[in-house]
């Protein structure tokens, strides 16, 4: 599996990194459970284009992946394709002079997936999400189903998060089935975003679409989802497939959103201060919480020239991470981890990074309230964390 291959973070995407963890190994006897499931697909292999260089058996894990989402969705969705071609690449100037040729992307093209008609794109080792290729190549994936739906174009008004939003669920379903991560931990965590208002923006037609996803196939199924698309992807299609006009599903699924997500009642909030007792300004805070051993994001802030913060959080059951922004350029932003504060005090990070699935502090459980104004000591000054893991 190809790791970054800088080794770098970004703000843009540590919400990301918290929730992720790495995937857990797949045994011997479960990858060959999925090849047999897909060999009684009978469909061929889709075809790949490998550009640049790759590690010995990485481009059959790739393969491989897509062969499990095929097996997946069409168990689940009742459809399956190999209809296009798969263009990954350790090199992103190679990977876009091939995106040019498709005509529908006028940007370059820097990190992840992309899929134009009949073809995914697939960046490796240039952003930390690579790290995770298998989820990103399933979504991608999904929107190639959607295409051969026969429409996919992008709903406007009520129903405009439902392209990438039912692939959001999709590739839910995805790790769900190899064990990297469960529905009903992804359902938790953008629920927790939910309720911090972090779900906004570009991210709107993930998170949300996936929470809508979910609701709407627990009540019309699955195979709902591609009739949308097959109808035509609008609002009476909409009423077709799911059972109920858009304007009725905002309304109760508002409902439900306020029932299972209600917006924090508590804040958190204090001062941070090196080990000299100088402010901390700049910090990236995240209060945190773990579904199934990985931890989320469930609320976020930064502390302002005097050190201070405060946000909304969950009333209990989280804990406080403590992220430095190393020197640097505005596009290629490093993140040293410094640590977590919670019950027991501070406990510092060893190695300034963290995986989603290294234990900290242990939670704040004396009951749901407010915590605010704490005093807050780093293990070192913000110049020595920073000397000590930001890349030169």
């Amino acid at each position: 599996m190809v790791l970054n291959r800088r080794g770098v973070a970004s703000l843009a995407i540590l919400g990301a990194v918290l929730a992720a963890a790495f995937a857990l190994a797949c045994g011997s006897s479960d990858a060959d459970r999925f090849e047999e499931r897909w060999a009684e697909l009978g469909i061929p292999e889709a075809e790949f284009v490998f550009l640049g260089e790759f590690a010995s058996g990485e481009q059959e894990s790739v393969r491989r992946e897509l062969r499990v989402a095929q097996v997946v969705f069409a168990e689940h969705f009742g459809a399956v394709s190999s209809d296009f071609k798969v263009y990954v690449s350790t090199d992103l100037e190679m990977l876009n002079e091939r995106l040019t040729q498709y005509g529908e992307y006028e940007y370059e093209y820097r990190c992840g997936g992309v899929a134009p008609r009949r073809a995914i794109f697939l960046a490796l080792g240039e952003c930390p999400e690579a790290q995770e290729y298998g989820p990103v190549l399933a979504h991608e994936y999904f929107h190639m189903l959607q295409y051969a739906a026969g429409t996919f174009s992008r709903p406007i008004g009520e129903v405009w998060w439902t392209v990438d939003g039912t692939a959001a669920y999709a590739q839910a379903l995805f790790n769900d089935a190899q064990g990297r991560r469960t529905l009903a931990a992804w359902r938790q965590g953008k629920q927790l975003a939910w309720s911090a208002g972090l779900v906004e923006g570009p991210r709107w037609a993930y998170d949300y679409g996936f929470l809508a996803t979910d609701w709407l196939v627990e009540r019309a199924g699955a195979e709902a989802v591609l009739e949308f698309f097959r109808l035509g992807g609008h609002h009476a299609a909409f009423r077709s497939a799911f059972g109920m006009s858009p304007v009725t599903f905002q309304a109760m699924f508002g409902s439900y959103l306020a029932g299972v997500a209600p917006r924090y009642e508590w804040r958190v909030g204090g001062t941070v201060l090196d080990d000299d007792g100088a402010p901390v300004e700049g910090a990236h805070v995240s209060a945190v919480v773990r579904i199934e051993g990985e931890a989320w994001m469930a609320a976020t802030g930064l502390t302002d020239p005097q050190g201070n913060f405060e946000f909304p959080a969950p009333g209990s059951g989280y804990r406080l991470a403590f992220w430095l922004q190393c020197p640097g350029a505005e596009d290629d932003v490093q993140w040293v981890r410094a640590g977590e504060w919670g019950e027991d005090g501070f406990v510092a990070d060893a190695d300034g990074t963290w995986d989603g699935l290294e234990n900290g502090a242990e939670p704040f459980t004396d009951g749901g309230r407010d915590r605010t104004g704490m005093v807050i000591e780093l293990s070192e000054t913000q110049d020595s964390l920073i000397a000590k893991h930001c890349e030169s």
